[in-house]
């Protein structure tokens, strides 16, 4: 809470995330109170009864950390994307803005800049089984130095206690910039899953079989020269045209920037000349747009 979030006594926690699942009990329910931080709670859809209904309560509480999923961001940026809604309310008090919970498209960040200049942004990467952030920026870095650039797109580096590595299929691991699959080398730092409850053997199998020596994380992605991670999508979405393993992620991340598109979904169908085919489902942004052209 206070390196990854800088959560602090007197902070105002807002996660806009269900208390049920992993991120409800440890940073809505408990995480923020034991560093002496207020929570708001808060259930509903972001752009209900208005698409200013969250910058609303980051103004009637001075929230200092609001923690959202990518898709949230993106319900609201459909129905506000020049931000007059925004303008609407003081949102000065924002410090960290953070992101979880699934690939964060860089044009989503770009609105967040656009229209929170003064804020921090930390793009978290983690899962259920590891219990915190894998990666993300450390706001409150007292003792690791310096906030690192956000860089829109990735996650940013691996916090202490995570040695991230990219491999290939047969286990080598790839060069810098090269699509393989994402996994954590072996001792696995505090509060990771410690097996599947009553299923030992399936946990090996699942997580720890497939790289020995390290956990398979079911995520693929790229890891740059500069060391910044890119989770593109996971394993069984990356899809092989012609004998090319394209991430849909990629793919999507082209397709959003668009100027007329929120959000895209890319999956993979079969086509017997070429294998798999990539096919996209498009969201459209607000009033207004009637028609959509990208070149193949």
């Amino acid at each position: 809470m206070r390196s990854v979030f800088n959560v602090n006594k007197g902070s105002v926690h807002f996660a806009g995330s269900d208390i049920g699942w992993v991120v409800g009990h440890s940073f809505i329910v408990y995480g923020p109170l034991l560093r002496g931080s207020s929570c708001v709670f808060f259930e509903g859809k972001p752009v209900v009864p208005n698409p200013g209904v969250i910058w609303e309560k980051v103004q009637k509480y001075k929230v200092t950390c609001l923690y959202m999923a990518p898709t949230g961001v993106r319900v609201i940026k459909k129905d506000d994307y020049d931000g007059e809604w925004v303008k609407k309310y003081d949102t000065s008090s924002i410090d960290g803005y953070l992101l979880v919970g699934e690939r964060c498209d860089p044009d989503t960040i770009h609105w967040i800049h656009r229209h929170f200049p003064h804020v921090k942004i930390n793009d978290t990467w983690w899962q259920t089984e590891t219990g915190w952030p894998i990666t993300g920026n450390l706001l409150n870095i007292r003792e690791f130095g310096k906030i690192f650039p956000t860089l829109p797109g990735s996650v940013t580096k691996p916090v202490p206690g995570y040695d991230v590595r990219i491999f290939s299929e047969d286990n080598n691991e790839l060069p810098p910039n090269q699509l393989g699959k994402v996994v954590i080398k072996m001792p696995l730092p505090p509060s990771f899953m410690l097996t599947l409850w009553g299923n030992d053997q399936a946990f090996i199998e699942k997580y720890l079989a497939d790289t020995p020596g390290y956990y398979t994380t079911g995520d693929a992605g790229i890891k740059d020269e500069n060391g910044y991670l890119h989770i593109m999508t996971r394993m069984d979405d990356v899809i092989n045209t012609c004998g090319h393993r394209i991430s849909t992620g990629r793919l999507e991340e082209v397709i959003n920037d668009h100027d007329s598109v929120v959000e895209s979904a890319v999956i993979g169908y079969n086509e017997e000349i070429r294998g798999e085919c990539p096919l996209a489902f498009v969201i459209l942004r607000g009033a207004g747009v009637k028609e959509l052209s990208i070149e193949q």
